[in-house]
Parts: C-alpha cells; structure tokens; sequence
C-alpha cells in the first residue's frame, strides 16, 4: 500500500509538472477574445461585420450578417470549416445569388486579413473600387480567387504572387492597370487564369510570365488586344481550355497553337484570322468545341474535322469557307459531320454551302438542340429532311433562315419538336398555310417566317396559350383573313410583325388581355376602320408602330399620346384625317438624344429573324431609306398622304431625337413652326403637298444632318434663309417658290442667296 501510494504520489506531481503550463495555457485561451459561438470565431465575426459596413448593400444581401446573430458559419456567402470553426469560404458573387440581388459597391476591408484560413474567395460581378494589398498579401491559404467584373483601379497588385497556392485566378473586366504581371510567376499552382476584356497590348514581354505556368489547364484571354502570342510555352501538355475570341491574331496564330494537342476547348471567334483551316489541326482530336466564327477564313473546311469525334459544338459563322470538297468530287455539304454523332450544336451560318441536305443527316443527333443553318444556299422540302428522320425531341432552336427551302411546315411539328424555343424559317421558299400545331408548342419563344409563300388564315384561339411567346413575324407572305384575337392576348408577347400580307377587317376595339408589345408592325396589308383605343394607353412599352398603306380612317385620339416609349411612328398611306394632336410632343421616347439608349428588344427574343433589318422608311418622291443596322438609334414619324388638317402642333419641335419627319401630301395649314431648327438629329423633312403659308423660317438653315429636304407644291413666300444647311449633309432640297419651282443643290443655292 505504501509503495502504491508513493507512485501515485510521484504521479500526480508528474503530470503537475509537465501538464501544468498547458492546462495554463488551455485557461488562458478559452478566456481570450477569440471566443466561439457555434462554430464561429468572434475575431472573425467582427472582421466580417466590418467589411460589411464598408459596402452598399441595395438589395439587402448581406442582411443576416449581424452581431445578433452570432454564428456567422450560418451568414449569407459564408463557409467555415466543420471542425475547427474558421471561415474557408466567402462567395459574393452576384450572378450566382437571388434573382434580386444587385452589385455590392465600395471599398473591401483591410480586416479581411483576419480571415487567415480563408481558401475560397469569389467577389465577382459586383461593383468594388478598392482592394487593400495587406489583405491580398495575407491571404496565403487562399485557392480560389475570382474579383472579376468589379471597378478595381490602379496596377495590379504584385502581393498577388503570395499567393502560391492559388489554384483559380480570374481577374477579367477589372480595370486593373494589366502591365505588370511578374507576379504570375510565382503562382507555380496555378491552374485557371482569366485576363479577359483587359488591355495586354502594352505588356511587352510580360506574357513570357504566362508562360511560366507550367500546370495551367484553362487560359482565357478574351478580348485583351492581343496580335501575338507565344510560339512556345511550358503548359502545351497540360492545357485543356484556350479562349482567345475578341483579339487581333491573323493566320499565324495556328503556328502557336496546333501543338497544343490536349485540347478540349479553343475559342478564336471574332479576329482578324485569314486563309484556310490548317491541314495540321487534325491532331487536336480531344477538341469537344471549336468556335472559329467572325474571321475572314477561306477555302473548303477541311475533312480532317471527321476524326474530331468528341466535337459537341462547333461555330464557323460568318467567314468566307466554300464547302469541304469541290463540287466535281461531290456534295458541299460537310461529310465529316457525318461521324460526330454527338453534336448538340451546329452552327453553320453564312459558310457558303450549296446543297441539297444528305440523307444521312436528319438521322443520327440524337442529342441535338440548336441547329442553325442560315444564310447558306440549302434546298430541299422541309418536312421530307426533319419530319422522317431527325431525333428531333430534344431541339430547342431551329435557324434555316436565308436558304432555298421549299415545301410546307410539318402539320405534326409539335410531336416531332416539342421542345422547340426558336423557330426560324424565314427568306426561303415554303408555302402552304400556318398549321395550327404550331400553338402546342408551349414553350416557343421565336416563331419567324417572313419573305416566304405561305397563304391562308392564321390559326385561330390558340395563340394566348403560348405563355412563353416573344417573337411573331410572319411578314411578306400571302397571308389573309382576320388576325386573331388571340395573338394580341400572348402574355409575353414583344414583338409582332404581320406586315406585306393580305390582312384585312378591323382591329379588335377591345381586349381583356394585352401582351407587353414594344413592336406592332401592320403595315402593307388591307386593314380598315378607326384606331382602337387600348392601342395607346394600353401599350406603355411599345417603341414601334407602322401602320402605313392601309385603309384606317378616323382621328388620332389623344390617347395615342400616352405612347411614351415611342420612337418610330409610321401611319402613311392611310385615310385618317383631322388635326395633329399638340401631345404628340409628350413622346419622350422621340425627345432624347442619348444614342446609349437604342431599341431595346431583346436579342435572343429575335435570334434569327433580324427585324430591325427589315424595317424600310418611305419618304417623298419614292426615296427609300434602308436602315438596317442603324435602325436601333432611328427615330421617325410619318403621317404622309393621309386627309390631316390644322397646323403642325410647335411642340413637335421639342422632339430633339427626331431622324425623319413626313408629313407630306396632307392639308396642312399655317405656318412651319419657327423652332424647326432646334430639331438637330433632322435627317429628313418633307412638309410638300400641303397648304403651308408664310415664310421658311430662318432657323432651318441651321439643320446640319439634313439629307432631304422637300417644302415644294406649299404656298410659302418670301426669301430663302442666307444661310443654308451644311452642304456636305444635305444631298437634296425641293422648293416651291411663289408658284415657281425651284429643284436645286445646296451649292447651287449658297451661290444664289
């Protein structure tokens, strides 16, 4: 007993004497300030709650960071470790949370640096000025590191190449100052890099620290205005995602890259590249999407691309390609699609193919979902080439616009494409009626059809079922009969063109329900009777309205006037009389001069049909102005040959914004208002063919982009203002003069005032 009770003795002052200064220490820390709550450590909490009151938060998202609510594991964006409590993660990225959330804005906090575990910090797509290099520098546990798309000034900071475990590095759309990049080579991990939309071109010899980087697998370099790039590098092995789209690389660009043989992923779009596909690319066999769009490549596309046999998608739109073969050997439409059967994207717009569609085709993508052969010279019927055939289940877009299609739409297109968004079947040759199938597509979004010959009624109660619909443009066809009124009831509906037909009756004067239209185009077809009145107050969004070369009658009602969002009124050739309203100047849309704010319908709504580059402005004397890609800033309003009288309304000089004014081969009385000349953006105006009195104001001599000019067949006296527009601009003015009519050049009359 005396023995045990030695040893226990012995013992205990044992584990006193060795066990004492941890247990110590052990006191010592759970009193200190970095105290737990849940698993949360409360250095970090506050480092966090600082951080947060340095930024804007207008949507809230940052609402459940707060000192009630202490465990901040649970915060928004935040991550911790599960078993030691520290933060290892903070993702604010704004485009992957709610739908509501908006940019958080300002300045980061230096006490972030307490966040000494952090491996996962992604700050993207938000609105961010500043960054404290101690933080950055401090960061040395970091992984991931995304801060694109902020507004961060200034050089990059060189604390970056702390960073030396640093796995993912996206740094796009910055504006960061980009000239020095040694810090890159210190980051040896690195895998991911992202520099797009920065400005490289002055960075000399610094892409030789890229070079460096001997694990990296995904490089993206878009848009940086780059001509030249590395003919050798130290990640060819390693490489799997190279996107150099948006640059200035010219042929030789091949020459750098065809060694890069593991490949799965090389985007080239939009350079400046020229001559044919290299024959060598045929040892990138790993490439799953190859997008050579936008470029200038000639020559046929290369057979070699049939042993791509893991290619899903592939984009050679808008070069100067001519075919894979000549045509003495064979068809031009590419055989080596043929063995890649697991394509889920085709895009082969505008490659100059001239062929009929093998019957190989239709038969073997199961997998399919967008398949745009536009602007070729295809033909063929069809429904014989995709009803039979295509496993077409799982399409989604369908552009065959611009080719030499003939036949008529499938009458089952709803069993053969039910998953069909896009429907773009326009400038080709298809006749027959509309089917009534096409309104069981549930979730169509695009339905384009224009410039072909299709005839008959449009299907009738169908077309508010279609919850998805955007787009209708069935325009310069054979079309007859009455428009439903159910295509006005399409709940998302923008735009709906229905223009070159044979449409006649009256439009409806009332409707219970009205899609959010921006684009009513009528124009050229054989409607009669008075305006309706939700075409006004109803329509706060509508842009567009042309309803020229009809048989409308009646007033405009003031009604119209509630159009604020109106840029482009076109009522010509019509019957409406009475008096131009003095609201129109309540057309705000028309009154600005801001070109940042263009047309706004959305570019996916109408993928495919182009209808800004369908839209003609008649003016007098049979001159057509074509628009097309300039459309977007065109604002016009063209009441010509219609019974108006009265005077034209001042306020309509208070539309700042106004291309075109037309109000030619009316009755029109009085004078022109004095104030023409405030109307700068003035390309075009005719007044002709009225009862105009009184003298030209002086101040329209000062309309410098005038193109056209036409006050002829007035009873306008006096002298011709001494000053003329700016000779260069106007290319034609038409006078009437004290019943003598005077057709002159701008010259000839600065030589005559």
């Amino acid at each position: 007993m005396a023995i045990a009770s030695i040893q226990s003795a012995i013992l205990l002052s044992f584990l006193i004497l060795f066990l004492g200064p941890y247990l110590q220490t052990s006191k010592l820390c759970s009193c200190s300030d970095d105290h737990k709550v849940g698993n949360c450590h409360s250095i970090e909490r506050l480092a966090l709650l600082d951080f947060k009151k340095g930024v804007e938060d207008p949507s809230n998202r940052l609402s459940s960071w707060r000192l009630d609510n202490e465990d901040c594991c649970k915060w928004h964006g935040v991550g911790c470790n599960n078993v030691t409590g520290y933060v290892e993660e903070l993702d604010l990225n704004t485009i992957k949370d709610t739908a509501q959330a908006t940019e958080l804005r300002g300045g980061i906090s230096p006490a972030l640096a307490q966040l000494k575990h952090l491996k996962y910090l992604d700050l993207s797509d938000n609105a961010f000025d500043s960054i404290p290099d101690q933080f950055i520098g401090s960061a040395k546990e970091l992984r991931y590191l995304d801060l694109s798309d902020n507004y961060f000034e200034g050089r990059i900071p060189q604390q970056l190449g702390n960073l030396s475990h640093l796995h993912h590095l996206g740094l796009s759309d910055t504006c960061f100052s980009m000239q020095e990049l040694q810090f890159l080579s210190h980051l040896t991990s690195l895998e991911y890099l992202d520099l797009s939309w920065s400005d490289l071109s002055k960075t000399g010899e610094s892409l030789q620290y890229i070079n460096m980087l001997h694990s990296l697998s995904e490089l993206h370099l878009s848009d940086c205005q780059l001509s030249s790039f590395p003919l050798t590098t130290n990640f060819t092995t390693t490489l799997s995602v190279l996107d150099l789209s948006h640059n200035n690389f010219n042929g030789l660009i091949f020459k750098a890259i065809l060694n890069f043989t593991t490949l799965q992923s090389l985007d080239l779009t939009w350079n400046e590249i020229q001559g044919p596909i290299p024959k060598a690319i045929e040892h990138m066999t790993s490439l799953e999407t190859l997008l050579l769009g936008l470029n200038e490549l000639t020559g046929p596309i290369p057979d070699v691309l049939a042993n791509f046999t893991s290619l899903e998608c592939l984009d050679l739109e808008d070069n100067h390609l001519e075919g894979p073969i000549p045509l003495s050997f064979g068809p031009l439409f590419p055989s080596w699609l043929r063995n890649l059967n697991q394509l889920g994207i085709i895009m082969l717009e505008n490659v100059g193919i001239l062929d009929k569609i093998p019957n190989w085709f239709p038969k073997i993508y199961p997998s399919l979902q967008f398949l745009d052969l536009s602007n070729n010279q295809i033909s063929g019927k069809v429904p014989l080439e995709f009803r039979n055939g295509l496993k077409t289940t799982e399409i989604v877009l369908l552009n065959l616009r611009g080719n030499l299609f003939s036949g008529t739409i499938p009458l089952n297109i709803n069993e053969t494409m039910p998953n069909l968004q896009f429907l773009t079947l326009s400038k080709n040759l298809i006749e027959g009626s509309i089917p009534s199938s096409i309104c069981n597509l549930k979730q169509l979004r695009t339905v384009s059809l224009s410039s072909n010959n299709l005839s008959g009624d449009l299907p009738q109660e169908c077309w508010k079922d279609l919850e998805s619909l955007e787009v209708i443009d069935l325009s310069n066809n054979h079309l007859s009969g009455k428009v439903p009124i159910s295509i006005w009831s399409a709940p998302r509906l923008s735009l709906l063109s229905l223009s070159k037909n044979g449409f006649s009756g009256n439009l409806p004067p009332n409707l219970k329900t009205l899609g959010p239209l921006r684009v009513i185009d009528l124009g050229e077809n054989s409607f009669s009777g008075n305006l309706p009145m939700w075409m006004g107050k109803r329509l706060p969004h509508l842009e567009i309205l042309r309803l020229r070369s009809n048989s409308f009658s009646g007033f405009i009602h003031e009604h119209r006037c509630l159009l604020h969002s109106l840029r482009i009124l076109d009522l010509a050739h019509n019957g409406l009389s009475g008096t131009i309203p003095h609201c129109f100047g309540n057309f705000s849309g028309m009154a600005t001069v801001d070109p940042t704010n263009p047309f706004s319908i959305s570019p996916m709504a109408i993928h495919g049909q182009e209808f800004v580059d369908q839209v003609n402005v008649w003016i007098t004397k049979g001159i057509e102005l074509e628009y097309n890609g300039t459309l977007v800033f065109l604002k016009c309003i063209d009441l010509s040959h219609n019974a108006f009288s009265g005077e034209i309304p001042t306020e309509i000089t208070g539309l700042l914004g106004l291309s075109i004014l037309n109000l030619s081969i009316n009755q029109l009385t009085g004078r022109i208002p004095e104030k023409i000349g405030s109307m700068q953006r003035l390309e075009v105006l005719d007044l002709s063919r009225n009862q105009l009195s009184g003298s030209i104001p002086p101040s329209i001599s000062t309309l410098n982009s005038l193109n056209h000019l036409n006050l002829s067949n007035n009873n306008l006296s006096g002298r011709i203002p001494s000053k003329q527009p700016t000779p260069n601009a106007t290319r034609s003015i038409h006078l009437r003069w004290k019943s003598r009519t005077l057709r002159c050049s701008t010259e000839r009359l600065r030589n005559s005032s």
